[in-house]
């Protein structure tokens, strides 16, 4: 029953509003940019849901287990600090250019070969999101079937299948208007969400004379701890700015690891690029804000009470950790609040992925496929392969969906990719163009990333900050790409030195 209201909703609402949108697309310009046209609202939602996603529910609510309430650090240093930076300046930036793509604009400041190894590897890490975003999207259907379609793989394969419709037939300006919508509903379904938890909870959980809320605080202060080294403590008792632990292992990598990945990101990036003006970028900065920052808030508090209200479902499953909140809503509310809340979940997992999914296609098309094979295709020929792109991008979710990995080191390890290329990529627009030093930092960067991910680390460094791989990662980005700019016999004026615009790319 649930499972057909959530299904039909998105149906008709993806079928709806991408067919009223394919109406519009003539042209590649049409599909992927939405012929530059995005007013401020359409920018704001279709920018603020992206980030939201697996990274604002699934890997908050799975990691809340073991970090406790720090996790919504994340959506705060989202919603407070990057959200910001992007729509204000970096975002006009990239509409300034005139080009489609990041991988584009980097082959521009730094060459060929750079921006095509950037754009090999945007798909690469950015697929590894995508995933994510299925895994989360395919939970969500598991509940709403009453967990009568197993989760792997048919779950899975549903989630491909929705997240492939709403990009399909009418591209940016779709994914764009969908997320006005969804950014709506998401919003409104997950707070009444958990706030429909209150009447369940003061009949059900008890604790030392206490009942409902009170008692989930109760019970955590007598017992929930976090057990993390430099974030020991109770697990609702996490925002101490005065503890080193909360700045380095969480408002920090999440504040870098953002704006970073984000930054050169071509999802993240996509709607600027498809703004009317530098005024739509920064109109809607305050309203996108308050959305992703309150977004997660509803998902890691169902996560943390599941714990202590419903632990005999979650004893002995082994994908506790991924359905704590919704295992909870359906032994404690009733079906449409939980079909509300589910589609709530949708709402932001299918914004991420259909604007992954749309911006890898276009990487493909435009970098990969238009630029080192066929840089004489026509539109028209593009227009069909970027369909089909569309396509072998969602092909590729699937096989690390498919492996049912944790969510939260996946977003830890690709994002940590976009540090380097960020350094770089300021340096050349701000201050000194070097190719010799952005492929030496490159170079250096990734292999400390692969180092830390996969190899042993000094045994000194564990338990410090410098064991997670962003700290490294960061170090070396900077050292090297800042440095190496200012001295290198082969540097450059930045593009935004002495008056130097944007539209300068054009004639590199």
């Amino acid at each position: 029953m649930i499972l057909g209201i959530a299904l039909a909703y998105y149906v008709i609402l993806i079928l709806v509003v991408g067919f009223v949108a394919r109406r519009k697309i003539k042209n590649v310009n049409d599909f992927t940019k939405a012929s530059s046209g995005l007013g401020w609202l359409t920018l704001t939602f279709g920018f603020t849901l992206i980030p939201l996603g697996a990274g604002h529910t699934l890997s908050l609510w799975e990691s809340a287990p073991m970090l406790g309430a720090s996790v919504m650090w994340w959506g705060i240093v989202t919603g407070g600090i990057f959200l910001p930076i992007m729509m204000l300046w970096i975002g006009p930036w990239l509409r300034q250019t005139g080009l489609n793509t990041v991988p584009e604009i980097l082959e521009k400041i730094f060459g060929k070969t750079f921006g095509r190894l950037n754009a090999a590897i945007n798909i690469a890490t950015w697929t590894g999101i995508g995933a994510a975003e299925t895994v989360a999207t395919a939970v969500a259907i598991y509940v709403l079937s009453a967990q009568a379609i197993p989760l792997f793989p048919w779950c899975i394969l549903i989630a491909l299948i929705l997240i492939f419709a709403y990009v399909y037939l009418g591209g940016m300006l779709q994914l764009a208007w969908l997320n006005v919508v969804n950014g709506i509903v998401m919003i409104i379904g997950s707070y009444i969400g958990m706030f429909a938890l209150t009447g369940w909870l003061a009949g059900n959980v008890f604790f030392q004379g206490t009942s409902g809320w009170a008692a989930v605080e109760a019970l955590f202060n007598a017992g929930g701890t976090v057990d993390v080294p430099g974030l020991a403590g109770s697990m609702l008792r996490q925002f101490d700015l005065g503890n080193a632990g909360m700045w380095f292992m969480v408002i920090i990598p999440v504040a870098v690891l953002h704006l970073s990945a984000g930054a050169v990101g071509q999802n993240m990036c996509s709607p600027f690029f498809a703004a009317k003006s530098d005024e739509d970028c920064r109109k809607g900065v305050f309203l996108g804000a308050f959305v992703n920052g309150m977004a997660s808030v509803p998902w890691i508090v169902m996560a943390l009470t599941a714990m202590v209200a419903i632990p005999a479902l979650l004893a002995g499953n082994p994908d506790a950790d991924k359905l704590g909140p919704v295992l909870l809503a359906l032994e404690a509310l009733p079906q449409p609040i939980v079909a509300l809340l589910m589609i709530s979940l949708m709402a932001a997992t299918l914004s991420t992925g259909g604007a992954t999914l749309l911006a890898n296609a276009n990487i493909l098309t435009n970098d990969i496929i238009k630029g080192c094979l066929k840089p004489d295709m026509t539109d028209e020929t593009k227009m069909k392969v970027i369909k089909i792109s569309v396509l072998i991008c969602g092909l590729l979710f699937a096989f690390p969906a498919l492996s049912n990995a944790v969510i939260f080191p996946v977003f830890l390890w690709c994002f940590s990719f976009g540090i380097p290329i960020f350094i770089v990529y300021f340096m050349g627009l701000k201050f000194k163009i070097s190719r010799s030093a952005a492929w030496t930092t490159i170079v250096v960067a990734y292999i400390v990333n692969f180092w830390w991910t996969f190899l042993p680390i000094p045994a000194a460094l564990y338990g410090t900050p410098l064991d997670l791989n962003m700290y490294p990662v960061t170090i070396v980005s900077i050292v090297l790409g800042v440095i190496l700019p200012l001295v290198m016999p082969d540097r450059q004026p930045g593009l935004l030195v002495k008056g130097g615009k944007m539209s300068d790319l054009a004639n590199r």
